[in-house]
Formats: C-alpha cells, sequence, structure tokens
C-alpha cells in the first residue's frame, strides 16, 4: 500500500494509471469466473454471499438495472454501463431476458463490436478498447446461455458477429482477452448440447478456428476453444462431421497429439488432459475413426506419463482406461480375421 501511495502521491497522473492497472485486474478476474462458470467450475462457495443471502430477484427491480441500461442506449456511460451490467449477470438470472427485450440494448451491443473491426491489429488495439468489448461480449454471453434467449440469439445469427476476434493470430494480451470472451460466447451455446446450435456452428468455420487457438493461444482460451470441440464432437451430427473426411480427422487428431506433446514438455495438463482424453474417448465411437486412432493415438497416453496426474481424477482415468480398452478390443477382434492358419492342402489316399 505505501508503494501505491507514493505513485499516487509523485507522479503525475498516477491516478490513471493505478485506475487502469485495477481495471485490468478486474477484467482479468472476471474472465476468470466466466471460464469457471463455463465449465461448471464455479462451487457454491465462491458465489458472493449476499448474492445467496436475499431471495431471487428481478433485475429491473434493481433501479440501477434500469439506469445502467438507459445509460447504454442513450446515455453518455456506455462503457460503464457496460461494466456495471456485467457485474449484475450474476446477481439476476432473468437480466438475459431483460437485455433481449429492452429496445436498444441489443443493438449497441453490436455497434460496440463492430467498431473494434477496423482496428484489429496489434498497433491499433489498445487496453481500454479491449477491455470496452470484453465487457459488451459478456454481455452477448449472458444472453447465449440463458434457455429464453438462445435460440433468439441463434436465430439473429449473432454469433457470426465474434468470428473476426476468433480469426485474430496475435498473441498480445488485448487479442487473447478478445479471443477468450469471444469463446465464452460459443461455449455458452453449445454447454446443454442443442443439436440446432451444433448444426448452426458446423456451417460456420468455428471447428478449424477453435484447433487454431488449441494450437497457439493461452491455456484459459486452449481450455474453452476444446470445450467447444468435445462438446462439437459429443453431437452424433458432430462426430460424423469430423469423421466424414481423413482430412477432417487429422486435423483434429494431429492438434490433440500437439497439445498432449506441449503439456509434458512445457506445463502441468490441469483440464486440458481431461477434455483431451474424453475427445479421443468420443473419436472412437466412430468404427472407422477407431481403426485410425490405433495408429496415431500418442504414446504418452498409452504408457504412465500422466498416471501421478490423474491419481486424483477418477472421472478420466475412467475415460482413458476405456479408451485404451476400445482400441485393444478392437485390435484383438481384428487379428483372428486377419492371421488365419493356413493348413497345407491334402491329398486323397
Amino acid at each position: 500500500m505505501l508503494g501505491t501511495r507514493l505513485l499516487y502521491k509523485e507522479c503525475p497522473g498516477s491516478h490513471l494509471l493505478l485506475f487502469s492497472l485495477c481495471m485490468r485486474r478486474e477484467q482479468t478476474a472476471l474472465l476468470k469466473r466466466v471460464v469457471a462458470s463455463l465449465l461448471g467450475l464455479l462451487k457454491p462457495a465462491q458465489i458472493p454471499a449476499a448474492a445467496m443471502n436475499q431471495p431471487p430477484q428481478h433485475a429491473l427491480d434493481d433501479p440501477n438495472v434500469y439506469h445502467w441500461i438507459c445509460q447504454l442506449t442513450y446515455g453518455p456511460q456506455k462503457e460503464q454501463a457496460l461494466l456495471e451490467l456485467g457485474r449484475k449477470r450474476e446477481q439476476f438470472d432473468d437480466l438475459a431476458p431483460v437485455l433481449w427485450s429492452s429496445f436498444g440494448v441489443m443493438t449497441s451491443l453490436l455497434n460496440e463490436i463492430i467498431s473494434v473491426y477496423p482496428m484489429l491489429q496489434p498497433a491499433l488495439l489498445s487496453n481500454q478498447l479491449s477491455n470496452r468489448v470484453c465487457n459488451a461480449l459478456v454481455l452477448l454471453q449472458c444472453v447465449a446461455s440463458h434457455s429464453d434467449t438462445k435460440h433468439l440469439f441463434l436465430q439473429a445469427h449473432i454469433p457470426l458477429f465474434l468470428f473476426p476476434f476468433l480469426n485474430t493470430t496475435s498473441r498480445q494480451r488485448t487479442f487473447e482477452y478478445l479471443r477468450l470472451t469471444s469463446l465464452g460466447v460459443i461455449g455458452a451455446l453449445v454447454k446443454n448440447d442443442s443439436q440446432d446450435v451444433i448444426g448452426f456452428l458446423l456451417r460456420t468455420d468455428i471447428v478449424p478456428l477453435c484447433l487454431r487457438i488449441m494450437e497457439s493461444s493461452s491455456e484459459l482460451s486452449k481450455t474453452v476453444a476444446i470445450f467447444i470441440l468435445q462438446k462439437i464432437l459429443l453431437d452424433d451430427i458432430g462426430l460424423q462431421y469430423i469423421c466424414a473426411t481423413m482430412e477432417r480427422f487429422y486435423a483434429v487428431t494431429n492438434v490433440l497429439k500437439d497439445m498432449v506433446e506441449q503439456l509434458t514438455l512445457h506445463a502441468p495438463p490441469g483440464r486440458l488432459l481431461k477434455h483431451i482424453i474424453r475427445c479421443y474417448l468420443r473419436l472412437s465411437d466412430d468404427l472407422e475413426a477407431r481403426r485410425l486412432l490405433k495408429l496415431v493415438l500418442p504414446e504418452k497416453l498409452r504408457d504412465n506419463t500422466f498416471t501421478e496426474v490423474l491419481r486424483d481424477d477418477v472421472g478420466s482415468k475412467r475415460c482413458l482406461a476405456q479408451l485404451l480398452l476400445t482400441l485393444n478390443e478392437d485390435t484383438q477382434q481384428q487379428q483372428p480375421q486377419q492371421q488365419q492358419p493356413q493348413f497345407p492342402a491334402t491329398t486323397a489316399n
């Protein structure tokens, strides 16, 4: 605290620097909570105590919600309105229908997104602008995750507005935040296993974009991207799509294999390994993919490389054991067919 006070007292404009640092910390914490809620990691103890003790309320019963919606649509405090409404998303279950039904709100959110398109270059996208767009994306995720607004959100083709962000490749933090929050919106759509959502996404470039993010982005972005891929594979239409051509199958398995290698070389596996194993297991449900998996499954999933890591993860251990058993049984069934005994010809006496 002393260093902070000195900085504030002695450096001209230090209050702006402190505000920027606080905003960055708050943005990082918000993104982590978004990912945690998406992946089912948010425990009841992590929900604010005030929200747990109070009975459920309607969003419009809070005058602040009404005020910030008006500011977002008409007022001069749009940036602050994005931040404040994002804070309300965990407090009110009906915030998503309110946002969707309030005149001009969705248009304002889309304007926030579209206005950044010309600035998707490392030299042009500032931290402040990235944070502002991420706050708009958090509200879009709120709408995408609610059962009453999800299909309306999809029918309006709003996810297509996020693809320019997913298509960026810069490793700067401003772009990582954009990709992560955009993935969060897509992840909210696929979380509850809807065939309509999967069918819509398969008509877009979501699979190759997720694969590219899984190759080269931050661990959080990789985790949400592989979560989306896993949800696509769990749907029968998605599995058929991935296994329809050799190119798609190898595109997926090559990225999964590279991720396994990166886990052993650079970082602890964390949640990534769990999703990798489940993607391989789902691919093994396709007969042709199962035959190819015997050739391309990483050796580190066959030996004991991850035994210690998976010691406390009963579900992932069971999935890996089932995967290896499935591939082994398929091999044993094929061997008798491939190695029929050859008996010498006999001549009748």
